[in-house]
Protein backbone atom coordinates (compact mmCIF):
# COMPACT_ATOMS: atom_id res chain seq x y z
CA UNK A 1 0.00 0.00 0.00
CA UNK A 2 2.79 2.18 0.88
CA UNK A 3 4.65 1.63 -2.58
CA UNK A 4 1.63 2.81 -4.55
CA UNK A 5 1.29 5.84 -2.23
CA UNK A 6 4.76 6.87 -3.33
CA UNK A 7 4.09 6.17 -6.75
CA UNK A 8 0.99 8.73 -6.90
CA UNK A 9 3.23 10.74 -4.86
CA UNK A 10 5.87 10.85 -7.05
CA UNK A 11 3.63 10.74 -10.75
CA UNK A 12 0.96 13.14 -9.26
CA UNK A 13 2.37 15.88 -11.74
CA UNK A 14 2.67 13.18 -14.38
CA UNK A 15 -0.79 11.93 -14.06
CA UNK A 16 -2.16 16.20 -14.05
CA UNK A 17 -0.27 16.64 -17.09
CA UNK A 18 -1.51 13.44 -19.28
CA UNK A 19 -4.83 14.74 -18.32
CA UNK A 20 -4.54 18.07 -19.37
CA UNK A 21 -2.64 16.89 -22.63
CA UNK A 22 -5.70 14.75 -23.07
CA UNK A 23 -8.04 17.46 -23.46
CA UNK A 24 -6.25 19.47 -26.21
CA UNK A 25 -5.32 15.71 -28.01
CA UNK A 26 -8.31 13.88 -28.14
CA UNK A 27 -10.63 16.67 -30.18
CA UNK A 28 -8.01 18.26 -31.90
CA UNK A 29 -6.83 14.73 -32.81
CA UNK A 30 -10.19 14.04 -34.04
CA UNK A 31 -10.27 16.96 -35.84
CA UNK A 32 -7.04 16.12 -38.39
CA UNK A 33 -8.56 12.95 -38.93
CA UNK A 34 -11.38 15.03 -40.78
CA UNK A 35 -7.97 16.52 -42.96
CA UNK A 36 -7.75 13.20 -44.39
CA UNK A 37 -11.06 12.24 -44.96
CA UNK A 38 -11.97 10.05 -42.54
CA UNK A 39 -13.55 9.00 -39.87
CA UNK A 40 -12.17 10.84 -36.42
CA UNK A 41 -12.41 7.77 -35.13
CA UNK A 42 -8.59 7.21 -36.73
CA UNK A 43 -7.48 9.94 -35.32
CA UNK A 44 -8.20 8.60 -31.66
CA UNK A 45 -6.50 5.36 -32.97
CA UNK A 46 -3.74 7.28 -33.90
CA UNK A 47 -3.38 9.44 -30.27
CA UNK A 48 -3.56 6.51 -28.14
CA UNK A 49 -0.85 3.65 -29.31
CA UNK A 50 1.14 6.52 -30.67
CA UNK A 51 1.41 8.09 -27.05
CA UNK A 52 1.48 4.13 -25.43
CA UNK A 53 4.57 3.35 -28.06
CA UNK A 54 6.46 6.62 -27.15
CA UNK A 55 5.80 6.21 -23.91
CA UNK A 56 8.22 3.20 -24.17
CA UNK A 57 10.72 4.28 -26.85
CA UNK A 58 11.10 8.10 -26.02
CA UNK A 59 14.13 10.09 -24.43
CA UNK A 60 12.30 13.38 -23.62
CA UNK A 61 10.15 13.70 -20.69
CA UNK A 62 8.20 16.30 -22.11
CA UNK A 63 7.61 15.34 -25.96
CA UNK A 64 4.41 14.20 -26.75
CA UNK A 65 3.49 12.69 -29.86
CA UNK A 66 0.34 12.38 -32.17
CA UNK A 67 -0.91 13.35 -35.27
CA UNK A 68 0.02 17.33 -36.75
CA UNK A 69 -1.34 19.82 -38.80
CA UNK A 70 1.72 19.84 -41.38
CA UNK A 71 2.11 16.14 -40.93
CA UNK A 72 -1.57 15.39 -41.81
CA UNK A 73 -2.06 17.78 -44.57
CA UNK A 74 1.05 16.29 -46.18
CA UNK A 75 -0.39 12.78 -45.69
CA UNK A 76 -3.26 14.17 -47.56
CA UNK A 77 -1.64 16.34 -49.93
CA UNK A 78 0.36 13.25 -50.99
CA UNK A 79 -2.55 10.78 -50.50
CA UNK A 80 -5.83 12.24 -51.82
CA UNK A 81 -5.46 10.91 -55.16
CA UNK A 82 -6.27 7.36 -53.76
CA UNK A 83 -9.32 8.21 -52.46
CA UNK A 84 -11.85 4.81 -52.65
CA UNK A 85 -12.42 1.59 -51.24
CA UNK A 86 -8.71 1.00 -50.42
CA UNK A 87 -7.98 4.43 -49.03
CA UNK A 88 -7.48 3.93 -45.63
CA UNK A 89 -5.34 1.04 -46.62
CA UNK A 90 -2.92 3.23 -48.15
CA UNK A 91 -2.75 5.53 -45.48
CA UNK A 92 -2.29 2.76 -43.25
CA UNK A 93 0.96 1.18 -45.61
CA UNK A 94 2.34 4.62 -46.14
CA UNK A 95 2.25 5.43 -42.43
CA UNK A 96 4.06 2.29 -42.18
CA UNK A 97 6.99 3.37 -45.04
CA UNK A 98 7.13 6.65 -42.81
CA UNK A 99 8.44 4.85 -39.72
CA UNK A 100 10.45 2.25 -41.71
CA UNK A 101 12.32 5.49 -43.33
CA UNK A 102 12.90 7.13 -39.86
CA UNK A 103 14.22 4.05 -38.25
CA UNK A 104 16.26 3.12 -41.13
CA UNK A 105 17.91 6.70 -41.60
CA UNK A 106 19.19 6.66 -37.95
CA UNK A 107 19.90 3.23 -37.70
CA UNK A 108 22.63 4.53 -41.16
CA UNK A 109 23.57 7.39 -39.49
CA UNK A 110 21.53 9.12 -42.48
CA UNK A 111 18.90 11.52 -40.12
CA UNK A 112 21.51 14.32 -40.68
CA UNK A 113 20.39 15.10 -44.72
CA UNK A 114 17.29 16.63 -42.63
CA UNK A 115 20.81 19.16 -41.72
CA UNK A 116 20.20 19.87 -44.91
CA UNK A 117 17.03 21.19 -45.48
CA UNK A 118 17.37 24.93 -44.41
CA UNK A 119 15.20 26.93 -42.13
CA UNK A 120 13.32 29.18 -44.83
CA UNK A 121 12.06 25.75 -46.43
CA UNK A 122 10.43 24.41 -43.10
CA UNK A 123 9.01 27.98 -42.86
CA UNK A 124 7.99 27.97 -46.65
CA UNK A 125 6.12 24.45 -45.84
CA UNK A 126 4.32 25.16 -43.13
CA UNK A 127 3.26 28.68 -44.16
CA UNK A 128 1.82 26.94 -47.24
CA UNK A 129 0.50 23.98 -45.48
CA UNK A 130 -1.55 26.32 -43.46
CA UNK A 131 -3.33 27.99 -46.51
CA UNK A 132 -3.64 23.85 -47.44
CA UNK A 133 -5.45 22.99 -44.08
CA UNK A 134 -7.85 26.28 -44.45
CA UNK A 135 -8.81 25.34 -47.78
CA UNK A 136 -9.06 21.59 -46.83
CA UNK A 137 -12.24 22.69 -44.52
CA UNK A 138 -13.92 24.88 -46.76
CA UNK A 139 -16.31 22.04 -47.12
CA UNK A 140 -16.75 20.90 -43.30
CA UNK A 141 -16.83 24.46 -42.30
CA UNK A 142 -19.41 26.55 -45.29
CA UNK A 143 -21.62 23.26 -47.02
CA UNK A 144 -19.86 24.20 -49.75
CA UNK A 145 -18.46 21.17 -51.91
CA UNK A 146 -15.32 21.74 -53.46
CA UNK A 147 -12.54 19.95 -55.22
CA UNK A 148 -9.09 20.55 -57.20
CA UNK A 149 -5.74 19.54 -56.93
CA UNK A 150 -4.31 23.16 -55.38
CA UNK A 151 -6.07 26.42 -54.02
CA UNK A 152 -6.88 27.75 -57.61
CA UNK A 153 -8.98 24.80 -58.83
CA UNK A 154 -10.77 24.60 -55.23
CA UNK A 155 -11.33 28.58 -55.16
CA UNK A 156 -13.00 28.97 -58.44
CA UNK A 157 -14.81 25.96 -57.07
CA UNK A 158 -15.74 27.40 -54.10
CA UNK A 159 -17.23 30.38 -56.20
CA UNK A 160 -19.31 28.71 -58.49
CA UNK A 161 -20.57 26.22 -55.88
CA UNK A 162 -21.06 29.51 -53.67
CA UNK A 163 -25.01 28.92 -53.96
CA UNK A 164 -25.09 25.36 -51.65
CA UNK A 165 -23.42 27.87 -48.44
CA UNK A 166 -25.24 25.98 -45.22
CA UNK A 167 -25.54 29.47 -43.19
CA UNK A 168 -26.00 27.69 -39.70
CA UNK A 169 -23.01 25.67 -40.70
CA UNK A 170 -21.24 28.80 -41.21
CA UNK A 171 -21.92 30.52 -38.00
CA UNK A 172 -21.45 27.19 -36.16
CA UNK A 173 -17.98 27.26 -37.23
CA UNK A 174 -17.43 30.84 -36.76
CA UNK A 175 -18.68 31.19 -33.09
CA UNK A 176 -16.34 27.87 -32.62
CA UNK A 177 -13.52 30.06 -33.84
CA UNK A 178 -14.00 33.39 -31.64
CA UNK A 179 -14.25 30.72 -28.44
CA UNK A 180 -10.83 29.11 -28.74
CA UNK A 181 -9.37 32.55 -29.28
CA UNK A 182 -11.61 33.70 -26.53
CA UNK A 183 -11.58 31.55 -23.65
CA UNK A 184 -7.68 31.86 -23.24
CA UNK A 185 -8.16 35.23 -22.72
CA UNK A 186 -10.26 34.91 -19.90
CA UNK A 187 -7.91 31.80 -18.32
CA UNK A 188 -4.42 30.51 -19.85
CA UNK A 189 -4.69 27.28 -18.22
CA UNK A 190 -8.54 26.60 -19.36
CA UNK A 191 -8.73 24.17 -22.08
CA UNK A 192 -10.06 26.05 -24.85
CA UNK A 193 -10.63 23.02 -27.76
CA UNK A 194 -12.20 20.55 -24.89
CA UNK A 195 -14.32 23.47 -23.53
CA UNK A 196 -15.44 24.61 -27.10
CA UNK A 197 -16.31 21.55 -28.41
CA UNK A 198 -18.44 20.39 -25.33
CA UNK A 199 -20.59 23.70 -25.67
CA UNK A 200 -20.73 24.07 -29.09
CA UNK A 201 -21.93 20.22 -28.73
CA UNK A 202 -24.75 21.25 -26.01
CA UNK A 203 -26.04 24.62 -27.89
CA UNK A 204 -26.43 22.48 -31.04
CA UNK A 205 -28.04 19.58 -29.61
CA UNK A 206 -30.47 22.26 -27.34
CA UNK A 207 -31.49 24.40 -30.21
CA UNK A 208 -31.73 21.47 -32.27
CA UNK A 209 -29.37 23.02 -34.86
CA UNK A 210 -27.63 19.80 -34.90
CA UNK A 211 -30.75 18.68 -37.19
CA UNK A 212 -29.39 20.42 -40.21
CA UNK A 213 -25.92 20.37 -39.92
CA UNK A 214 -23.55 17.25 -40.70
CA UNK A 215 -22.44 15.42 -37.21
CA UNK A 216 -19.65 13.25 -36.23
CA UNK A 217 -21.84 10.28 -35.86
CA UNK A 218 -21.45 6.68 -34.48
CA UNK A 219 -17.65 6.13 -33.07
CA UNK A 220 -16.95 2.53 -32.90
CA UNK A 221 -17.08 0.94 -29.50
CA UNK A 222 -13.96 -0.73 -30.01
CA UNK A 223 -10.50 0.95 -28.50
CA UNK A 224 -8.35 -1.64 -30.06
CA UNK A 225 -8.63 -1.90 -34.24
CA UNK A 226 -5.70 -4.52 -35.27
CA UNK A 227 -5.29 -4.06 -38.74
CA UNK A 228 -2.96 -6.54 -41.09
CA UNK A 229 -0.99 -4.65 -43.39
CA UNK A 230 -1.29 -6.07 -46.78
CA UNK A 231 2.14 -5.72 -48.45
CA UNK A 232 0.91 -4.63 -51.86
CA UNK A 233 4.38 -4.06 -53.93
CA UNK A 234 2.43 -2.10 -56.78
CA UNK A 235 1.57 -0.15 -54.67
CA UNK A 236 4.42 0.32 -52.16
CA UNK A 237 6.09 1.54 -55.55
CA UNK A 238 3.71 4.32 -55.96
CA UNK A 239 3.83 5.79 -52.28
CA UNK A 240 7.02 4.98 -51.35
CA UNK A 241 8.76 8.48 -52.25
CA UNK A 242 5.78 10.55 -50.61
CA UNK A 243 6.25 8.42 -47.71
CA UNK A 244 10.20 9.44 -47.93
CA UNK A 245 9.52 13.35 -47.52
CA UNK A 246 6.94 13.13 -45.20
CA UNK A 247 9.92 11.14 -43.34
CA UNK A 248 11.77 13.55 -43.54
CA UNK A 249 9.09 16.48 -42.96
CA UNK A 250 8.50 14.56 -39.19
CA UNK A 251 12.24 14.64 -38.26
CA UNK A 252 12.42 18.10 -38.82
CA UNK A 253 9.67 18.88 -36.72
CA UNK A 254 10.68 16.70 -34.14
CA UNK A 255 13.78 18.30 -34.06
CA UNK A 256 12.44 21.87 -34.00
CA UNK A 257 10.26 20.80 -31.01
CA UNK A 258 13.33 19.27 -28.73
CA UNK A 259 15.44 22.66 -29.99
CA UNK A 260 12.72 24.34 -28.09
CA UNK A 261 12.37 22.35 -25.56
CA UNK A 262 16.38 22.30 -24.83
CA UNK A 263 15.87 26.30 -24.19
CA UNK A 264 13.25 26.05 -21.70
CA UNK A 265 14.22 23.41 -19.80
CA UNK A 266 17.82 21.83 -19.03
CA UNK A 267 17.29 18.39 -20.75
CA UNK A 268 20.07 17.68 -23.50
CA UNK A 269 18.22 16.69 -26.37
CA UNK A 270 18.66 13.28 -27.80
CA UNK A 271 17.90 13.30 -31.42
CA UNK A 272 18.69 10.01 -32.67
CA UNK A 273 16.84 8.20 -29.66
CA UNK A 274 13.82 10.80 -30.80
CA UNK A 275 13.86 9.77 -34.48
CA UNK A 276 14.29 6.06 -33.93
CA UNK A 277 11.08 6.24 -31.11
CA UNK A 278 9.57 7.77 -34.02
CA UNK A 279 9.98 5.47 -36.58
CA UNK A 280 8.87 2.60 -34.32
CA UNK A 281 6.23 4.40 -33.64
CA UNK A 282 4.44 5.22 -36.58
CA UNK A 283 4.90 1.61 -37.53
CA UNK A 284 3.46 -0.28 -34.86
CA UNK A 285 0.27 2.54 -34.89
CA UNK A 286 -0.04 1.15 -38.77
CA UNK A 287 -0.93 -1.78 -37.47
CA UNK A 288 -3.68 -0.51 -35.29
CA UNK A 289 -5.32 2.27 -37.99
CA UNK A 290 -3.49 4.88 -36.60
CA UNK A 291 -1.80 7.42 -39.34
CA UNK A 292 1.35 9.59 -39.33
CA UNK A 293 2.85 11.61 -36.31
CA UNK A 294 5.63 13.35 -35.24
CA UNK A 295 6.15 15.09 -32.18
CA UNK A 296 3.66 17.77 -31.87
CA UNK A 297 4.71 21.65 -30.61
CA UNK A 298 1.11 22.15 -28.95
CA UNK A 299 0.83 19.15 -27.12
CA UNK A 300 4.45 19.20 -25.69
CA UNK A 301 4.71 22.27 -24.23
CA UNK A 302 0.92 21.67 -22.54
CA UNK A 303 2.43 18.91 -21.03
CA UNK A 304 5.61 20.94 -19.73
CA UNK A 305 3.26 23.93 -18.45
CA UNK A 306 0.92 21.18 -17.05
CA UNK A 307 4.14 19.93 -14.28
CA UNK A 308 5.17 16.87 -16.31
CA UNK A 309 8.27 15.37 -14.59
CA UNK A 310 8.82 12.25 -16.74
CA UNK A 311 7.88 10.83 -19.74
CA UNK A 312 5.18 8.31 -18.13
CA UNK A 313 3.21 11.42 -18.88
CA UNK A 314 2.62 10.84 -22.31
CA UNK A 315 1.61 7.11 -21.04
CA UNK A 316 -1.07 8.84 -18.61
CA UNK A 317 -2.72 10.97 -21.37
CA UNK A 318 -3.43 7.82 -23.13
CA UNK A 319 -5.37 6.69 -20.70
CA UNK A 320 -7.13 9.68 -19.95
CA UNK A 321 -8.04 9.63 -24.10
CA UNK A 322 -9.15 5.62 -22.95
CA UNK A 323 -11.77 6.73 -19.80
CA UNK A 324 -13.09 9.32 -22.34
CA UNK A 325 -14.19 7.27 -25.30
CA UNK A 326 -15.22 4.60 -22.65
CA UNK A 327 -17.75 6.33 -20.94
CA UNK A 328 -18.22 9.78 -23.33
CA UNK A 329 -18.36 8.09 -26.60
CA UNK A 330 -22.00 8.06 -27.21
CA UNK A 331 -21.36 11.78 -26.64
CA UNK A 332 -18.89 11.73 -29.44
CA UNK A 333 -21.58 11.46 -32.15
CA UNK A 334 -23.17 14.39 -31.62
CA UNK A 335 -20.64 16.85 -31.77
CA UNK A 336 -20.95 19.08 -35.13
CA UNK A 337 -18.27 18.69 -38.15
CA UNK A 338 -18.31 22.44 -38.44
CA UNK A 339 -17.00 22.61 -35.05
CA UNK A 340 -14.04 20.15 -35.74
CA UNK A 341 -13.76 22.12 -38.99
CA UNK A 342 -13.12 25.23 -36.68
CA UNK A 343 -10.57 23.34 -34.46
CA UNK A 344 -8.83 22.77 -37.77
CA UNK A 345 -8.82 26.09 -39.02
CA UNK A 346 -7.43 27.44 -35.63
CA UNK A 347 -4.86 25.05 -35.41
CA UNK A 348 -4.01 26.54 -39.53
CA UNK A 349 -3.81 30.37 -38.05
CA UNK A 350 -1.86 29.53 -35.46
CA UNK A 351 0.71 28.11 -37.95
CA UNK A 352 0.91 31.74 -38.94
CA UNK A 353 3.97 34.20 -37.73
CA UNK A 354 3.92 37.10 -40.29
CA UNK A 355 7.26 38.31 -37.79
CA UNK A 356 9.36 34.38 -39.09
CA UNK A 357 7.80 35.07 -42.82
CA UNK A 358 9.51 39.04 -42.95
CA UNK A 359 12.80 37.53 -41.60
CA UNK A 360 13.21 35.30 -44.15
CA UNK A 361 11.88 37.53 -46.54
CA UNK A 362 14.32 40.57 -45.60
CA UNK A 363 17.55 38.45 -44.28
CA UNK A 364 19.23 37.57 -47.92
CA UNK A 365 18.24 37.24 -51.26
CA UNK A 366 18.66 33.34 -50.70
CA UNK A 367 16.54 33.08 -48.15
CA UNK A 368 14.06 34.86 -49.64
CA UNK A 369 13.77 32.85 -52.68
CA UNK A 370 14.13 29.93 -50.59
CA UNK A 371 10.70 31.05 -48.69
CA UNK A 372 8.98 32.32 -51.83
CA UNK A 373 9.05 29.31 -54.00
CA UNK A 374 8.75 26.85 -51.62
CA UNK A 375 5.57 28.68 -50.37
CA UNK A 376 3.90 28.79 -53.56
CA UNK A 377 5.11 25.11 -54.68
CA UNK A 378 3.09 24.04 -51.64
CA UNK A 379 0.12 25.79 -52.63
CA UNK A 380 -0.11 25.22 -56.10
CA UNK A 381 1.77 21.97 -56.98
CA UNK A 382 -0.39 18.82 -56.61
CA UNK A 383 1.21 16.70 -53.53
CA UNK A 384 3.30 18.38 -50.52
CA UNK A 385 6.00 15.96 -51.36
CA UNK A 386 6.58 17.29 -54.46
CA UNK A 387 7.01 21.02 -53.06
CA UNK A 388 9.62 19.80 -50.13
CA UNK A 389 11.75 17.81 -53.09
CA UNK A 390 11.33 21.49 -55.25
CA UNK A 391 12.57 23.57 -51.60
CA UNK A 392 15.50 21.34 -50.94
CA UNK A 393 16.52 21.58 -54.59
CA UNK A 394 16.11 25.59 -54.31
CA UNK A 395 18.43 25.53 -51.61
CA UNK A 396 20.94 23.45 -52.79
CA UNK A 397 20.79 25.50 -56.22
CA UNK A 398 21.21 28.52 -53.59
CA UNK A 399 23.94 27.23 -51.86
CA UNK A 400 26.17 25.83 -54.77
CA UNK A 401 25.09 29.50 -56.18
CA UNK A 402 27.21 31.20 -52.84
CA UNK A 403 29.87 28.43 -52.95
CA UNK A 404 30.93 29.48 -56.51
CA UNK A 405 32.32 32.48 -54.70
CA UNK A 406 35.28 32.04 -52.66
CA UNK A 407 34.99 33.89 -49.25
CA UNK A 408 38.04 35.74 -49.21
CA UNK A 409 39.83 39.34 -47.87
CA UNK A 410 42.35 40.81 -50.21
CA UNK A 411 44.50 43.14 -47.90
CA UNK A 412 47.54 44.90 -48.34
CA UNK A 413 49.86 46.29 -45.20
CA UNK A 414 50.95 49.68 -44.42
CA UNK A 415 53.89 50.11 -41.44
CA UNK A 416 54.73 53.80 -40.95
CA UNK A 417 58.36 54.64 -39.76
CA UNK A 418 58.83 54.40 -35.85
CA UNK A 419 55.74 52.52 -35.64
CA UNK A 420 56.42 48.77 -34.89
CA UNK A 421 53.09 47.57 -35.69
CA UNK A 422 51.46 46.76 -38.85
CA UNK A 423 47.97 48.26 -40.17
CA UNK A 424 46.45 45.90 -42.65
CA UNK A 425 43.87 47.16 -44.58
CA UNK A 426 41.08 46.07 -47.52
CA UNK A 427 41.50 46.01 -50.93
CA UNK A 428 38.41 46.88 -52.98
CA UNK A 429 38.02 45.63 -56.51
CA UNK A 430 38.42 49.50 -58.45
CA UNK A 431 41.51 49.86 -60.15
CA UNK A 432 41.64 53.04 -58.22
CA UNK A 433 42.44 51.60 -54.89
CA UNK A 434 44.42 48.88 -55.91
CA UNK A 435 46.64 51.77 -57.91
CA UNK A 436 47.63 52.94 -54.21
CA UNK A 437 49.78 49.77 -53.61
CA UNK A 438 53.31 50.29 -54.47
CA UNK A 439 54.28 47.16 -56.39
CA UNK A 440 57.16 45.41 -54.22
CA UNK A 441 54.38 46.14 -51.10
CA UNK A 442 53.93 42.62 -49.76
CA UNK A 443 50.34 41.75 -50.56
CA UNK A 444 48.18 39.36 -47.78
CA UNK A 445 45.28 36.69 -49.11
CA UNK A 446 43.23 36.01 -46.23
CA UNK A 447 41.01 32.70 -47.37
CA UNK A 448 38.16 31.95 -44.99
CA UNK A 449 35.57 29.20 -44.37
CA UNK A 450 34.61 25.81 -45.83
CA UNK A 451 36.12 26.24 -49.71
CA UNK A 452 35.17 23.74 -52.01
CA UNK A 453 36.15 22.83 -55.60
CA UNK A 454 32.91 24.91 -56.64
CA UNK A 455 34.94 28.18 -56.40
CA UNK A 456 37.97 27.47 -58.00
CA UNK A 457 37.46 29.67 -60.66
CA UNK A 458 36.43 32.58 -58.54
CA UNK A 459 39.40 32.02 -56.17
CA UNK A 460 41.61 31.95 -59.56
CA UNK A 461 39.79 35.06 -61.46
CA UNK A 462 40.51 36.85 -58.18
CA UNK A 463 43.92 35.77 -57.30
CA UNK A 464 44.60 36.83 -60.75
CA UNK A 465 43.23 40.46 -60.09
CA UNK A 466 45.11 40.61 -57.12
CA UNK A 467 48.57 39.71 -58.53
CA UNK A 468 51.61 41.68 -59.08
CA UNK A 469 55.31 40.47 -60.17
CA UNK A 470 58.19 41.03 -58.39
CA UNK A 471 55.88 41.22 -55.05
CA UNK A 472 55.69 39.08 -51.98
CA UNK A 473 52.25 37.28 -51.46
CA UNK A 474 51.17 36.23 -47.70
CA UNK A 475 48.78 33.65 -47.67
CA UNK A 476 46.56 33.41 -44.35
CA UNK A 477 44.73 30.08 -43.79
CA UNK A 478 44.03 30.03 -40.06
CA UNK A 479 40.01 30.68 -40.99
CA UNK A 480 39.71 27.84 -43.48
CA UNK A 481 37.42 25.25 -42.19
CA UNK A 482 37.60 22.83 -44.72
CA UNK A 483 40.10 22.66 -48.38
CA UNK A 484 40.03 20.28 -51.26
CA UNK A 485 42.43 19.37 -53.69
CA UNK A 486 41.07 21.55 -56.34
CA UNK A 487 41.59 24.51 -54.11
CA UNK A 488 44.86 23.40 -53.33
CA UNK A 489 45.76 23.08 -57.06
CA UNK A 490 44.48 26.74 -57.75
CA UNK A 491 47.24 28.01 -55.12
CA UNK A 492 50.10 25.40 -56.25
CA UNK A 493 49.95 27.84 -59.66
CA UNK A 494 50.14 30.93 -57.83
CA UNK A 495 52.23 29.38 -55.78
CA UNK A 496 54.39 28.49 -59.30
CA UNK A 497 53.02 32.40 -60.76
CA UNK A 498 54.62 34.05 -57.83
CA UNK A 499 57.97 32.58 -57.84
CA UNK A 500 58.40 32.78 -61.49
CA UNK A 501 57.60 36.15 -61.30
CA UNK A 502 60.62 37.25 -58.38
CA UNK A 503 58.38 36.94 -55.65
CA UNK A 504 58.02 34.76 -52.61
CA UNK A 505 55.20 33.17 -50.83
CA UNK A 506 54.27 32.83 -47.12
CA UNK A 507 51.86 30.45 -45.63
CA UNK A 508 50.22 31.56 -42.16
CA UNK A 509 47.95 30.12 -39.76
CA UNK A 510 48.20 26.39 -40.98
CA UNK A 511 47.13 24.31 -38.66
CA UNK A 512 48.47 20.90 -38.38
CA UNK A 513 46.17 18.65 -40.22
CA UNK A 514 47.02 21.64 -43.47
CA UNK A 515 50.64 21.09 -42.73
CA UNK A 516 50.67 17.43 -43.43
CA UNK A 517 48.16 17.75 -46.63
CA UNK A 518 50.78 20.07 -47.86
CA UNK A 519 53.47 17.96 -46.61
CA UNK A 520 52.24 14.89 -48.70
CA UNK A 521 51.12 17.35 -51.87
CA UNK A 522 54.98 18.75 -51.54
CA UNK A 523 53.17 22.27 -51.59
CA UNK A 524 55.47 22.23 -48.05
CA UNK A 525 58.44 21.96 -49.86
CA UNK A 526 57.78 24.06 -52.79
CA UNK A 527 57.03 27.12 -50.80
CA UNK A 528 59.97 26.01 -48.27
CA UNK A 529 59.23 24.86 -44.92
CA UNK A 530 60.35 28.15 -43.31
CA UNK A 531 57.43 30.37 -44.80
CA UNK A 532 55.15 28.41 -43.42
CA UNK A 533 53.48 29.67 -40.02
CA UNK A 534 51.52 27.76 -37.47
CA UNK A 535 48.80 29.90 -36.51
CA UNK A 536 49.17 31.80 -32.84
CA UNK A 537 46.83 33.10 -30.44
CA UNK A 538 47.47 36.82 -31.38
CA UNK A 539 45.12 38.00 -33.66
CA UNK A 540 47.07 38.00 -37.45
CA UNK A 541 50.62 37.49 -35.45
CA UNK A 542 51.84 34.75 -37.67
CA UNK A 543 51.29 37.22 -40.55
CA UNK A 544 53.04 39.95 -39.19
CA UNK A 545 55.94 37.88 -38.66
CA UNK A 546 55.64 36.90 -42.63
CA UNK A 547 55.15 40.81 -43.13
CA UNK A 548 58.19 41.57 -41.12
CA UNK A 549 60.25 38.63 -43.00
CA UNK A 550 59.44 40.30 -46.13
CA UNK A 551 59.94 44.02 -45.66
CA UNK A 552 63.12 43.16 -44.10
CA UNK A 553 64.15 41.26 -47.58
CA UNK A 554 62.53 43.43 -49.79
CA UNK A 555 65.03 46.31 -49.70
CA UNK A 556 67.98 43.71 -50.52
CA UNK A 557 66.83 42.57 -53.89
CA UNK A 558 66.61 38.99 -54.36
CA UNK A 559 70.26 37.38 -54.93
CA UNK A 560 71.45 39.30 -51.94
CA UNK A 561 67.97 37.99 -49.88
CA UNK A 562 69.06 33.92 -51.31
CA UNK A 563 72.55 34.87 -50.00
CA UNK A 564 71.34 35.37 -46.78
CA UNK A 565 69.26 32.86 -46.62
CA UNK A 566 72.23 30.77 -47.21
CA UNK A 567 74.60 32.41 -44.02
CA UNK A 568 72.11 31.93 -41.82
CA UNK A 569 69.85 29.33 -42.81
CA UNK A 570 71.31 26.91 -39.59
CA UNK A 571 70.52 29.67 -37.37
CA UNK A 572 67.10 29.76 -39.31
CA UNK A 573 66.37 26.16 -39.02
CA UNK A 574 66.83 26.83 -35.23
CA UNK A 575 64.67 29.94 -34.56
CA UNK A 576 61.63 27.75 -36.90
CA UNK A 577 61.92 24.84 -34.19
CA UNK A 578 61.70 27.12 -31.65
CA UNK A 579 58.91 28.81 -33.26
CA UNK A 580 56.66 25.60 -34.06
CA UNK A 581 57.24 24.55 -30.17
CA UNK A 582 55.73 27.67 -29.02
CA UNK A 583 52.90 28.78 -31.69
CA UNK A 584 49.35 26.86 -31.82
Amino acid sequence: MQIIKDLIKKYSGDMLSGLTTATIALPQNMAYALILGINPIYGIYASIFSMFTASIFNFSSYVIVGPTNMLTVALYSSLSSFQGENYLQVIFLTTFLIGLFQFLLVSFNLSELIKYISHPVVVGLSHGAAVLILFSQIENFTGVSVSGSNVITKSLQFISNISELNYLNLIVGAVTLILIFTIPLIKKSLPEYLITVVLMTVITTVTEINQSIPLVGEIPKRIIDFNLLSLDWHLIGQVYTKAFSIALLGLIQTMAVLQSLALKTKEEPNFDREFRSQGITNMVISFFSGFAISSSFAKTFANLSAGAKHRVSQFFSAISIVLFILFFRTYLAYIPVSVLAGLVISAAIGILDLKEVIRNLKTTKGDALIFGTTFIATIVLPNIDQAIYFGVLVSLVVVLRISKEADIDMLYYDKKKDDEGYHLHHVKHEKTAESNISARQARVVDLKGAVHFSAADDLKDQLEEFYEPKTDFVIRLRNVRRIDITIIKVLEEFVNQVQENGGEIMLTGVNERLLKIFRKIGLAEKVGEDNIYLPETEYFAATHKALDLSQNDSGKGKNSKDKNNDENNDEQNTDKDQKNKNNE
